[in-house]
């Protein structure tokens, strides 16, 4: 049997692979726990007032380790030399006896000072940190988080394909690669060529409506695929885009 439907033609840029599809739910934002968000701030907030100013910097130190920026460690040391100043012009006031006011002023004003930015910097609306306090996402801490959720699902259809190979059976109870179907077994974004409607072959896959049709044809003619080659050789799809979407197809 000759390869058919080829013409030799670059086909058009299509989405990518890997999208939600029936039975897949698309990834949302992510949840975090809401439980003491309006808390949190105030805990913050307080420590400068409870500890009378001595400790007005350790919101800001803890603010500038989850985030890792320059400016965040200039705000900790500006806060820091402040509290360090408190405590030499104490030390100045109690020897000399005079200026305990203007003292007393500085520690009143620090402490409400650091107490008001804390608050504003934990406020709930930034977004829950690993510390419980509420932030933002850094771009690097973002890109590290996607690049960690892509390494994610790369193993996960190592762990799935391990599974067709060594306990095929386990593997259908699983409906791997069946993303059409009810399932709780997440295998990474698998797609069996062979079983699934032309839904999915356009949702994960990111066929186009053309190649759906295409691969439908040749899948009711030849009654399955055994491979990316043979589908390859039995449909208009390159090998180029066969090679795209090679680490997501399976053929059972």
């Amino acid at each position: 049997m000759t390869p058919a439907g080829r013409n030799g033609s670059q086909p058009p840029a299509r989405p990518g692979p890997g999208r939600p599809g029936p039975g897949r739910p698309a990834a949302g934002p992510r949840k975090t726990r809401t439980g003491g968000s309006v808390l949190r701030p105030i805990l913050w907030a307080s420590v400068p007032i409870w500890s009378i100013g001595f400790l007005s910097f350790v919101p800001f130190l803890a603010y500038a380790v989850i985030q890792r920026r320059a400016r965040d460690w200039a705000v900790f040391a500006v806060y820091l030399a402040a509290t360090v100043a408190m405590i030499v012009a104490l030390g100045v006031a109690g020897s000399n006896g005079n200026g305990g006011a203007a003292v007393g002023g500085f520690i009143i004003a620090l402490a409400g000072c650091a107490a008001v930015h804390a608050a504003i910097v934990f406020r709930p609306s930034r977004g829950v940190s690993s510390l419980g306090a509420s932030m933002p996402l850094s771009p690097r801490q973002r890109n590290r988080e996607a690049v960690a959720q892509a390494q994610g699902r790369i193993e996960r259809r190592k762990d799935a394909r391990h599974l067709i190979t060594t306990n095929p059976s386990l593997a259908r109870d699983l409906r791997i690669g069946r993303p059409d179907l009810p399932r709780e077994y997440d295998d990474g974004g698998l797609v069996d060529v062979n079983h699934v409607p032309a839904a999915v072959l356009a949702g994960p896959l990111g066929l186009s409506a053309a190649e759906v049709s295409d691969v439908l044809a040749a899948r009711d003619k030849l009654g399955r695929f055994t491979s990316a080659d043979e589908l390859c050789a039995y449909t208009s799809l390159t090998l180029d885009r066969v090679d795209e979407l090679r680490d997501l197809m399976i053929f059972g």
